[in-house]
């Protein structure tokens, strides 16, 4: 907003008044001012203050109020924070006090700020909800929000001369400031009476109502906003307030992770303001705008209570009646006349046959590869699924590639979502060939149980230019990378965390666990035995589609669970009989002692079958319990959850269980995140330092690098079919990628087969070679 053009808001008004009234400079700027951006800092404050009273001196007699200006600009430049500090005074350097402010600070000591672990984890707490909720940029934000910028962390201009921030509220009255004061420990400003003080909030209330505009849709952003906010809005398209509330609501609750310098602290701010101004202007924002999706979500689940639930298998749910023959696949072209082992008239019906095979997230992957697939056929191509010829399959490519916008969510919503569309974007080649393999196994399944009586999906990669890629071995880490994590890691402190990624690190790069085992396994897997006379760990794990096999676990990281597990104990966590789920793959074998075992889809907890004698029964109790610990658990207790009360408004539910898994198992999720954050400082510490490997390889480090280690470390040391063991490969071809040879091998071997041949000729340069002359 242009100094010079003397239009100010209602909220500048409204700052004013706070400042009148004895509200602290600080706690005024936050309520009114603060959104626009730049530093959390007093100064900056009394500037925008000294800019705000020069365009009030301006404006107030060119609209015929000189006497209410006058009044007004006179209490406000009377304000201590009004002058600016003198050059001697330290003012002009970051992070310094002036005298009195250094007075100030030390006659009210301030108790040390927590870490941000620590105050991340109450935070959690008391507000219910995951770590991952915000982004730890996001973190830092509110960190400092809460607590203030570290001292000597310099701070950005005020931005233009001229240009003020709205606030996230209407004008406030006098009385209100007043109570507001008196909440805040502050006193109105000591050099105006009673009297005085009324005249002057008289004289703003006179001012406001000459020189104060509503803002309009049409208004650029610039004239509202500033510290550069215009211009990183104007990237994503957004020039005016209008604009603005149309991103907001398109790209809902995260809207603001699209926009440069926009955390969250900010987006906060500036919703508070806008919020009003959309909504008396008649163009609300929307609930999921407002709300996170765990919150809509709760709701949902709320207002769907007590109804009679429906499979969501389309963009409203679908039943067999509700299609006609045509399209039900009751009459497909390729529909076999003899009865089908699933019993499945219908094309949905098969696929649900078909997806009952998988759990997990194998499910959840391939639920929504069919899905979107199956509306496609019905809703576009206008096909039963099981009448569907090449030609159709081709066409489907080309939709994958690109998808028309009615079919593309612009944002993150649940499957149970009314904005849920299947897809996020256009699929590239590497998705493409994902989307196809998955719809190929489905065509094989559903002419195997007899649904189809041809396949039109047979061969169908080579046609389509979608051949399935060798898995890509170089994703590992080599020696050198390998052992600058592990300096980087015995760099931290040595804490029960440190510990545990520790554990994860050795236990994916000595057995190639898969990141959904490394979440599941549990210690009754492990047994004991001979081997060359001697003793050595095994352990049974469930892989993929419920394979079992056996991997050797060595006798340090062994030490190391058992090392972690007294960690569990110490800090009273791990098994919670109030929790019913377990964490478990598709399936698992009974034991041979007659255990019970979680059966596929039963949440229930394990218990071993005990005689009544007490002792005994304690006795086999424990042991049920051990064998059923994790391999990697919580060592800190989950923040309660958000649900939601009678009048749909979220709060903590502290009397409900919020962990996972009933002993204590971390998620799968959890540890993708651990290890993930831990080759992000791995990668920051390696672009600190001269003699470090490249930073990029830890940037792209993912778990499964960890298994991609073992695989190329082991093929060294044990012959193919062993390894294919090792890792749960279905096929040995999948297994021999690891035993191609490197580049580096390839180079060696020519070089040393060049010089080894010399002196028959073979590898000679030809010049050379040609001052023989044949016989």
């Amino acid at each position: 907003m242009s100094a010079g053009a003397g239009e100010l808001g209602r909220h500048h008004f409204a700052f004013l008044r706070a400042l009148v009234d004895g509200i602290d400079l600080e706690h005024a700027w936050k309520r009114y001012l603060a959104f626009s951006g730049g530093p959390i800092d007093r100064r900056h404050f009394a500037s925008r203050l000294r800019q705000l009273v020069d365009v009030i001196d301006h404006a107030g007699p060119q609209r015929g109020k000189a006497s209410e200006a006058g009044q007004v600009v006179s209490a406000l430049r009377a304000l201590p924070d009004f002058v600016p500090a003198r050059a001697g005074s330290g003012a002009g350097k970051a992070g310094r006090l002036s005298a009195a402010e250094g007075e100030v600070a030390a006659s009210s000591p301030r108790a040390p700020s927590p870490t941000l672990e620590d105050w991340r984890s109450r935070y959690c707490g008391r507000t219910g909800i995951d770590e991952d909720f915000y982004t730890e940029a996001e973190w830092l934000e509110l960190y400092v929000e809460e607590f203030g910028e570290p001292v000597g962390e310099s701070s950005s201009g005020a931005g233009k001369a001229g240009h003020f921030a709205a606030a996230p509220s209407p004008a406030l009255s006098a009385t209100t400031h007043a109570r507001r004061a008196e909440a805040v420990g502050a006193e109105p400003a000591s050099r105006l009476t009673l009297a005085q003080r009324k005249a002057v909030l008289e004289a703003l209330a006179t001012l406001e109502n000459v020189l104060a505009r509503e803002p309009s849709l049409e208004d650029e952003t610039g004239f509202w906003l500033g510290a550069g906010m215009p211009r990183d809005l104007a990237k994503v398209g957004v020039k005016s307030l209008g604009d603005l509330i149309n991103f907001i609501n398109i790209y809902g609750f995260r809207w603001h992770r699209r926009v440069a310098r926009m955390g969250v602290v900010r987006a906060r701010r500036l919703l508070g303001w806008l919020a009003p101004l959309a909504e008396a202007r008649g163009r609300p924002l929307k609930e999921a705008a407002r709300r996170p999706e765990t919150d809509l979500a709760l709701l949902r689940k709320r207002e769907m209570g007590g109804t009679q639930g429906v499979e969501r298998f389309a963009l409203v749910p679908i039943f067999d009646g509700t299609l006609p023959d045509a399209l039900s696949g009751r009459v497909g072209a390729f529909r076999s006349q003899e009865e089908n082992v699933w019993g499945a008239a219908t094309d949905v019906q098969a696929i649900s046959q078909w997806l009952s095979r998988y759990r997990g997230q194998t499910l959840r992957d391939y639920t929504r590869v069919a899905e979107r697939f199956y509306l496609w056929c019905t809703h576009v191509q206008r096909k039963a699924l099981s009448s569907l010829q090449e030609p159709d399959l081709q066409a489907y490519q080309a939709f994958l590639a690109a998808p028309p916008a009615d079919w593309v969510q612009e944002r993150m919503v649940r499957r149970e979502d009314p904005s849920w569309r299947p897809f996020r974007g256009p699929l590239g080649r590497n998705s493409q060939r994902h989307e196809f393999t998955v719809l190929g196994s489905m065509f094989s399944t559903m002419l195997e149980k007899g649904y189809l009586r041809a396949n039109a999906m047979a061969n169908l990669g080579r046609t389509l230019g979608l051949l399935k890629p060798s898995i890509d071995v170089r994703r590992s880490f080599s020696d050198r990378h390998w052992a600058f994590a592990k300096q980087v890691l015995h760099e931290k402190p040595d804490t029960p965390e440190r510990r545990r990624l520790e554990l994860l690190l050795e236990l994916g790069s000595t057995t190639g666990l898969r990141l959904s085992e490394l979440a599941t396994t549990r210690m009754k897997g492990f047994r004991q035995e001979q081997v060359d006379g001697e003793s050595a760990w095994l352990l049974e794990v469930v892989g993929k589609g419920g394979k079992l096999r056996t991997v050797v676990v060595l006798d340090h990281v062994k030490a190391l669970i058992e090392q972690h597990h007294r960690d569990m104990d110490a800090a009273g966590l791990g098994f919670d009989p109030s929790v019913s789920k377990v964490q478990i793959p598709g399936s698992l074998a009974t034991s041979a002692a007659g255990e019970r075992t979680l059966r596929r889809g039963d949440d229930r907890a394990v218990s071993a079958s005990t005689p009544s004698a007490g002792s005994l029964a304690d006795a086999l109790e424990r042991e049920a319990l051990r064998a059923w610990r994790p391999l990697v658990g919580i060592l800190r207790r989950p923040p309660p959850r958000r649900t939601l009360d009678h009048l749909g408004v979220a709060f903590v539910d502290r009397a409900a269980s919020s962990q996972a898994d009933r002993f204590g198992a971390l998620e799968r999720s959890a540890i993708y995140k651990l290890l993930r954050r831990f080759f992000r400082d791995a990668a920051v510490a390696a672009a600190s330092r001269s003699d470090a490997p490249e930073a990029s390889e830890f940037l792209g480090a993912s778990t499964h690098w960890l298994r991609h280690t073992f695989a190329n470390t082991a093929v060294k040391q044990m012959q193919p079919q062993v390894l294919q063991s090792l890792l749960g490969h279905s096929d040995l071809r999948v297994t021999s990628v690891y035993v191609k040879a490197d580049a580096t091998d390839i180079v060696r071997g020519i070089r040393a087969m060049q010089r080894a041949g010399t002196d028959c000729g073979i590898g000679e340069p030809v010049a050379r070679r040609a001052k023989t002359p044949p016989r």
